[in-house]
């Protein structure tokens, strides 16, 4: 069995020095020979090779190579992909723990099973409206 646990920590420690994920997800493929990917969305994701690199570095320096041995992918996904979009809001999960028995279709491949680490879009941030500093030149003005 997948090693969740060693995953979810990865998942926390990544997003704490990178920000949050969107999709946070391993998924055993039907025909995917016992392995399973993991499959990840986030803002600051680019979907270059290197970003994905740097993320499995990431999950390396964070659980391990043995826990990397499990996996048989990395892919990346964009946060605005619609099936992205999809999948957060059937299997929406905040840091909890959703399992999917399978076979489900997903992302159009069939998977065995699902867990979903984190299916969730991040949280925007409000701007902050600041007030226009007042300068010299123009408290000046201001008092004639």
């Amino acid at each position: 069995m997948i090693a969740v646990r060693a995953f979810r920590k990865a998942m926390r420690d990544i997003a704490a020095k990178k920000g949050d994920f969107t999709l946070f997800a391993l998924f055993k493929r039907e025909n995917g020979l016992g392995n399973w990917d993991l499959v990840v969305s986030a803002p600051w994701l680019d979907g270059s090779v290197e970003a994905t690199r740097k993320l499995v570095n990431l999950v390396v320096k964070s659980i391990g190579r043995k826990h990397l041995l499990q996996l048989a992918r990395v892919p990346t996904l964009f946060a605005h992909d619609p099936a992205v979009k999809r999948v957060i809001k059937k299997y929406s999960t905040d840091e909890g723990e959703r399992r999917v028995e399978g076979p489900i279709k997903l992302f159009g491949l069939e998977m065995d099973d699902a867990i979903f680490l984190r299916a969730k879009l991040p949280e925007r941030k409000k701007a902050v409206r600041k007030a226009p500093r007042a300068t010299v030149a123009g408290t000046a003005r201001a008092q004639r």
